[in-house]
């Protein structure tokens, strides 16, 4: 019985399509293994977002090397957003791969690996499936559960907005909106299988829209599925945030109250020049329109610091913008130019030393504010879908709130509560970032 081993970059649509693989692979027989000196495949899904990450894969890649000496029949595949952006380079520098499959041609690794010389994917001497298919939506293809408890669930795929500085929606081309029931019926069987929390996954992913169904309506539907208590998404554009789907964020109690909903920056001029189609006006909107009736809604984002153009003021603009917002967290990276985007045209008129100290003045802004929205918590009683027992003591274990609030907490003598559990907790302390509750 051949092994498969999965090593997943970035994004959680790669971990999504790492399970959808891993499911094909199943379903031929194969079994998943931790260990890849035991596999017989190697699959590596990549990340194109930043030049860091690729180079991260690139090199882990070159690492198995050593595993042919072992195993001279080891078949090494990189799929995911690198192999669509360098994948004739990849095939050239490293050795050890056998194949290179793009974002659109994911049904045909079981064959490559399995069907051998027979095959007639083999008998046209590819290595290299890396061509756009704008029809592909990999209808009727389930992911395995990343856990017993809460998955992934892909709605959408490629991205239509083109902002100056990102890669992806040269690599996932424009975006695909996966059909409604095809949706319900992934999130039916996971959730006939024990799971109670569900993320939708897309680049924009409240732009959805079919025939069916637009996404406040698809979370709806979602909503009446039996078993499913939790559903999340990531990550919305502020441009689709629409009456009707803010209405549902608010008043369906089961659509979580916490978004990730990327800024990249406060200034409305950088926010021209990025491409966003958005201004902080209508970025500001949403954010007042989600907290006006509950002012705990979780909300974090992403922020570019120091982008092509940024003047002191551009800058200014987004420390006030933070103060405006009161982000629970910020994901905030320095800018630096990514090779095949508009923006990497350009001439960078910051040194590295100017964008890491915007960068470094964000980020002290962001922890205060962090606390702050960590110590409006305290005193609440808050319900926690536990997750798994607490990294630095086995004894504790760790929840996450419906606004997204990680919290350890130490069970009762004598009560069991395992991952997957839904408990109450009164949050009373904060250690570190860490918010600690006491059960209920």
């Amino acid at each position: 019985m051949k092994k498969y081993h999965l090593a997943t970059y970035g994004c959680q649509m790669n971990e999504y399509d790492s399970a959808m693989i891993a499911q094909q692979l199943d379903a031929r027989g194969c079994i998943e293994t931790s260990n890849q000196e035991d596999a017989d495949f190697i699959i590596v899904n990549t990340c194109s977002v930043r030049e860091k990450a690729e180079d991260t894969a690139i090199a882990n890649i070159s690492k198995l090397k050593y595993l042919r000496k072992k195993n001279p029949d080891v078949k090494v595949v990189v799929c995911g957003c690198m192999a669509k952006n360098r994948g004739p380079e990849l095939l050239k520098r490293l050795k050890n791969v056998n194949y290179i499959v793009g974002p659109d041609q994911y049904r045909k690794i079981p064959e490559l690996l399995l069907d051998g010389d027979d095959s007639p994917l083999h008998k046209t001497h590819h290595r290299m499936f890396i061509d756009e298919d704008r029809e592909e939506n990999y209808l009727g293809e389930y992911a395995k559960l990343q856990s017993d408890f809460s998955t992934f669930v892909t709605i959408q795929r490629g991205c239509n907005k083109r902002c100056s500085y990102c890669i992806v929606p040269y690599l996932r081309g424009p975006e695909k909106y996966r059909d409604t029931n095809d949706v319900l019926e992934e999130v039916k069987r996971a959730a006939d299988k024990g799971v109670s929390e569900v993320m939708l996954l897309g680049q924009t992913v409240n732009a959805y829209k079919t025939a069916d169904a637009d996404f406040a309506t698809l979370l709806t539907k979602v909503s009446e599925i039996g078993g499913i208590k939790r559903i999340r998404f990531t990550s919305p554009h502020p441009r689709h945030y629409t009456n009707e789907l803010i209405d549902v964020l608010l008043n369906n109690p089961k659509v979580c109250h916490y978004a990730h909903i990327p800024l990249q920056s406060g200034s409305d001029a950088m926010l021209k020049k990025m491409r966003r189609q958005h201004n902080m006006e209508q970025y500001m909107t949403v954010i007042e329109q989600l907290r006006s009736k509950d002012p705990f809604y979780g909300i974090s984002t992403d922020v570019i610091c120091g982008f092509v153009g940024e003047t002191a003021d551009d800058f200014e603009q987004t420390m006030k913008a933070f103060e405006a917002c009161q982000f629970d967290t910020a994901f905030m990276f320095i800018y630096s130019p990514r090779e095949g985007t508009e923006s990497a045209k350009e001439t960078e008129i910051l040194s590295a030393e100017e964008k890491l100290e915007r960068h470094t003045r964000l980020v002290e802004l962001q922890n205060s504010i962090t606390l702050k929205r960590n110590e409006m918590m305290l005193g609440r009683t808050e319900e926690l879908l536990v997750e798994q027992n607490s990294a630095r003591d086995e004894s504790e274990l760790r929840g996450r709130t419906d606004n997204y609030k990680k919290v350890i907490f130490k069970p009762e003598a004598g009560r069991i509560i395992k991952p997957g559990d839904y408990v109450k907790v009164k949050l009373d302390d904060i250690r570190g970032w860490t918010i600690r509750g006491t059960l209920v």
